[in-house]
């Protein structure tokens, strides 16, 4: 297991690696994230991964669209993991979709708030574009979190004004 914290334009994240990808982002509203359960870990944070760290600053510059690192999803539900990587594929960058719809795209219409709890625990932030729904009458929420949809309304309209090379 490897970890380190990361600056962003909106604060400090915390990024999990382990053996097959990576495991965690934290957003930058979870102040004071440290990784728990299956992601247990001992010591001081790691050397960034060169990689992992590079396509993250990419991103949050706008400079990328989409992140191609491994990320590592076992653990979790089929229906968990099948509505994260819909997303990942099928709402590009500055597009959103509402929670009904993306429940539609997984084959369960009507299971809007099934897919809000999905991405209410998505554990990689930004890698799965979880931001990028929205509720059928508004922003809706963002991480479990009332204070992070104002993160979450800064990285829509960080999306709708730049187009990334």
């Amino acid at each position: 297991m490897r970890w380190w914290r990361q600056e962003t334009p909106y604060g400090s994240l915390t990024v999990v690696t382990g053996d097959r990808g990576v495991r965690r982002i934290s957003l930058p509203v979870d102040d004071g994230f440290v990784p728990d359960g299956a992601d247990t870990f001992v010591g001081t944070p790691s050397s960034p991964d060169r990689r992992v760290a590079g396509e993250l600053d990419d991103w949050f510059a706008a400079r990328r669209a989409t992140l191609t690192f491994a990320i590592d999803l076992d653990g979790l539900s089929a229906f968990r993991r099948t509505v994260l990587e819909t997303l990942a594929r099928e709402v590009p960058w500055g597009e959103t979709v509402t929670y009904g719809e993306l429940g539609a795209l997984v084959g369960s219409p009507g299971a809007a708030r099934a897919v809000g709890s999905a991405l209410r625990s998505n554990p990689v932030p930004f890698v799965v574009p979880c931001h990028r729904v929205v509720a059928a009458t508004g922003i809706g929420g963002y991480g479990g979190r009332r204070e992070a949809v104002a993160l979450k309304r800064m990285l829509l309209d960080r999306e709708r004004a730049s187009t990334p090379r």
